[in-house]
């Protein structure tokens, strides 16, 4: 309604701090064989289910508002007639009671003529009154502007936003394919928000194509398009900072329909020079306090760190001042975390209502203040307590700092690390001087594997196997694995558990890297359990109805077969290690596993693989000394026949098969291990 009024009077709108008329259109009679939709006219889809029930209404009550129209010459026409901007299912409708007899093509009716120039922007304003389809939305904003509008007076005209008509003018340029398929239902919204990252209409087609059809999401889109560019939200353009790059010459890609205003920097070449400009700025004051050397990288991260290491800088006793300060914060935190506490009990579990609680809104920006509050304070704190730390001349003068980008974008360094070449001078310097070396954490010299890679992928694939195996037999502890696993993801999502919760069948990469599996004990018993499965049926709507018909003890026994096939601890490492509970240990401790049950040295499995010390470890392990001797003497060949012959029966295991007892590793015996070898100022 209010569309329709507001070309009958003066309107005016604010444009850039001043008012700005919008003229009214004159009021005219015209025939109706005059009339014809316009070119001008943006809806170019409608819905014709509602054109019986609006001639009805124009039947009965006349027509109560006027059509708009231009002065506009037909195609193929001899004159002039008027095309009609404001009113295609108006005039839709008396052109069906002129079908139906009720109207004839001479009856006149009453029009609003206005000038041709402002013939889209009517018809945009008066086609708001039912939703026109988004395509025609699009163009309908591109030719306004085309006829001479300003982004600003379009947004102002329609009381939306400089971005919004940015953003619709942006889908509106793509290329006309798309907008077709938009039009017929056959591309998303999002898919057309992401191809306008770039204006040429070759590359959006060449995008388009190059993607298999049913990978055509936005985000493949989006990637495909930047894939050599780099966010402005990456660590190293947030290091840079965006307007430095760009006043080094850079160019960016702006994505209008990102919320978070994202831009795509298009020239890493600069971008990366840039940045280690920076870095080596930062180097260089590093360099001129006295350390040895100094390196600038982009990155460096917690594996690179944890590979290297490092000299200890113990902390200095702090001031009675600095330790006031530094109890202030700790105390602050603690009284920040008790109120979060306090909220994170009312969320807990209610008994009586039998539901979780929740916040008010209120209560959750409370949370959410206060949480970031607590992180400050955090982080405050171990500035103050890192700020104790300083380095000797003596350390600066045997190791050095690495200068780097953080994944914040952030300038950080590691400091005191120390090169091979390092460690020598300073063992020599120590020695020398009768010192400790004042080593931290880091890797020690390097310890031969007791097995190899592929020996320890075999042997763990035997006991995944066999444990899997066993789970299929004992469908309580099934569950209690399974449940255990779905908790503990929910309630600790860092926790690991070797059963995988999405039961991806494990079974084809067992048997794959577990030596002649098909002959296994392991395998004979996954068989039997696969035969629940058999007689399920194939289509989904029948399985499921199958599985809800079946007895308790039935689906139980089926859940334990899949769980038993998602079981796997395989690794190529020869000891496992965990931090603190390992469930895997306390799942084959439920299941009574024991290894000799499941696999022996034969030569595939382990004798083949090993050298001559490793079988006469284990025959003297097994059998004694005296019978292990001779196998010294012997060829590989015959003492892997013999090894094997005093072998069989005994039930020896290989450490790797052996309880994981004395494998598991507590957070404190991990921290104890990192701080191996420090001295202590």
């Amino acid at each position: 309604m209010a569309a329709f009024e507001a070309t009958d009077r003066d309107v005016v709108v604010e444009l850039g701090g001043a008012s700005v008329r919008v003229e009214q259109g004159v009021r005219i009679k015209v025939k109706l064989r005059q009339l014809f939709l316009s070119v001008k006219n943006v809806r170019k889809v409608r819905n014709p289910h509602s054109i019986p029930s609006l001639a009805a209404t124009i039947k009965a009550e006349g027509l109560l508002y006027p059509l708009c129209v231009v002065e506009e010459k037909r195609k193929g026409a001899k004159s002039a007639g008027y095309g009609v901007v404001a009113g295609g299912r108006r005039l839709a409708a008396l052109l069906l009671l002129v079908e139906q007899g009720h109207l004839s093509l001479d009856d006149e009716f009453e029009c609003l003529l206005f000038d041709a120039d402002r013939g889209v922007a009517l018809s945009t304003t008066e086609n708001s009154h039912e939703a026109m389809h988004a395509a025609d939305q699009l163009e309908a904003f591109r030719r306004m502007v085309e006829d001479g509008k300003t982004i600003p007076q379009v947004a102002a005209g329609f009381g939306v936003s400089v971005l919004t008509v940015e953003r619709r003018l942006a889908l509106a340029t793509l290329s006309p394919f798309f907008l077709d398929l938009f039009r017929n239902d056959q591309i998303g919204l999002d898919q057309l928000q992401a191809l306008a990252l770039t204006r040429d209409h070759n590359q959006q087609k060449s995008v388009w194509e190059a993607l298999p059809s049913y990978d055509r999401s936005a985000h493949r889109i989006r990637k495909l398009l930047t894939e050599a560019e780099v966010s402005s939200n990456s660590p190293l353009a947030v290091f840079v900072g965006l307007q430095a790059y760009q006043e080094a010459g850079g160019t960016v890609r702006a994505d209008l329909f990102d919320e978070n205003s994202s831009v795509y920097l298009q020239d890493a070449t600069l971008l990366t020079k840039l940045a280690m400009e920076g870095l080596e700025k930062a180097a260089d004051q590093y360099r001129a306090v006295g350390w040895k050397w100094v390196e600038a990288r982009l990155e460096f991260s917690s594996f690179d760190l944890g590979r290297s290491q490092k000299l200890h800088c113990a902390p200095t006793k702090p001031s009675a001042e600095e330790k006031a300060a530094m109890d202030q914060v700790e105390a602050e935190k603690e009284g920040v975390d008790e109120l979060l506490r306090g909220l994170r009990r009312l969320q807990a579990w209610d008994d009586e209502r039998e539901e979780w609680g929740k916040l008010t809104q209120e209560q959750q920006s409370e949370f959410e203040s206060l949480t970031a509050l607590s992180e400050s304070l955090e982080t405050q704190f171990d500035a103050m307590r890192d700020a104790l730390r300083i380095w000797k001349p003596k350390q600066k003068a045997a190791s050095g700092v690495v200068v780097f980008i953080d994944s914040n974008g952030s300038l950080s360094a590691a400091e005191g690390l120390l090169r091979p070449e390092d460690r020598k001078a300073l063992a020599a310097a120590t020695q020398r001087n009768g010192e400790a070396q004042e080593l931290a954490s880091g890797p020690g010299a390097k310890v031969r594997a007791e097995y190899s890679a592929a020996l320890c992928q075999n042997m763990t694939a035997h006991r995944s196997a066999a444990v899997g195996a066993s789970l299929t037999q004992n469908p309580t502890v099934a569950l209690a694995v399974l449940l255990y696993t779905l908790l503990i993801n929910e309630r600790e999502a860092w926790q690991r558990s070797p059963l995988d919760a999405r039961f991806a069948d494990k079974s084809f990469e067992i048997s794959r890297n577990a030596s002649e599996f098909d002959t296994t004990r392991a395998a004979r018993v996954l068989g039997e359990a696969d035969s629940l499965v058999k007689d399920l049926p194939d289509e989904p709507a029948e399985l499921f109805a199958h599985l809800v018909a079946m007895q308790g003890s039935e689906l139980t026994k089926l859940l334990a077969r899949s769980v038993g096939r998602s079981y796997s601890v395989q690794s190529p490492e020869a000891v496992r290690r965990v931090r603190g509970f390992d469930p895997a240990q306390a799942i084959e401790a439920a299941l009574a596993v024991d290894m000799a049950d499941w696999w022996y040295p034969n030569v595939e499995a382990y004798l083949g693989h090993v050298p001559k010390s490793k079988m006469i470890e284990a025959v003297t392990q097994a059998v004694g000394s005296d019978a292990a001797q001779p196998i010294e003497k012997m060829k590989k060949a015959g003492a892997i026949a013999s090894a094997a012959s005093l072998l069989e029966g005994r039930r020896w295991l290989p450490s790797t098969l052996r309880p994981y007892t004395a494998l598991v590793v507590s957070f404190d015996e991990e921290a104890a291990e990192d701080g191996e070898g420090d001295a202590q100022e």
